[in-house]
């Protein structure tokens, strides 16, 4: 499947992949190479498809159609549901040992009020539904200061999706 393709498809299908998220019973798995602590010190939580190249099995099974859709997409080394708690923020940091590669984001519950994602000194307002990607190796961190849980499905693309992903980066990667 091509690039372009893959991209369309996550948009045509965000209705089931929404559903399937709505429907699976699990949630704060926690991820393989976080010790508890940090999972309680963070105001995120993960619900990994995949996590450091590796299928989250559970996971997977409840998210069948979401699995099929993203199986050939993303670099899987977080490929996840993040949910950002209310009144909280993520700490502010850049994926640098990741390489060259591009986090997108499929939003799903966006709170009104005061929740957005500050990029390298600007701030992205989140819509549902509507892609949002950018550079791993700026720094960002998400925010939430509403009284509702944030929820979005985040993947990880390599250098190869720059040009089909463009479209929905930060005007400073351009």
């Amino acid at each position: 499947m091509n690039k372009q393709t893959f991209i369309q498809n996550l948009i045509d299908n965000q209705a089931t992949i929404f559903q399937e998220y709505n429907n699976c019973k699990h949630r704060d798995i926690p991820l393989p190479d976080w010790q508890e602590e940090q999972q309680v010190h963070h105001d995120w939580r993960a619900l990994p498809l995949w996590w450091i190249q590796k299928p989250c099995k559970p996971v997977q099974k409840a998210m069948p159609i979401t699995t099929e859709l993203l199986k050939d997409g993303p670099g899987h080394r977080a490929t996840a549901w993040v949910r950002l708690l209310p009144h909280s923020k993520t700490p502010s940091h850049r994926h640098l040992d990741w390489g060259n590669k591009i986090i997108l984001h499929l939003p799903y519950i966006v709170p009104e009020g005061d929740v957005g994602f500050w990029v390298d000194g600007k701030v992205h307002r989140w819509k549902v539904g509507e892609l949002f990607a950018f550079n791993s190796s700026q720094e960002h961190y998400g925010f939430n200061n509403t009284d509702q849980t944030r929820v979005m499905l985040v993947m990880e693309f390599d250098e190869t999706w720059q040009d089909v992903l463009k479209p929905y980066m930060t005007l400073s990667d351009l």
